[in-house]
């Protein structure tokens, strides 16, 4: 198996942008953001 180099910070952008839509709609069907409890 070769190595493969990763951009930790552009896969970090890509999942905070994918959370934010989710928490998004969410929101918009009328639930409460997520939070740590």
């Amino acid at each position: 198996m070769a190595a493969k180099i990763i951009d930790g910070k552009t896969i970090a952008q890509q999942v905070r942008s994918e959370v934010a839509e989710k928490v998004k709609a969410r929101k918009a069907a009328g639930f409460r953001a997520p939070g740590l409890a």
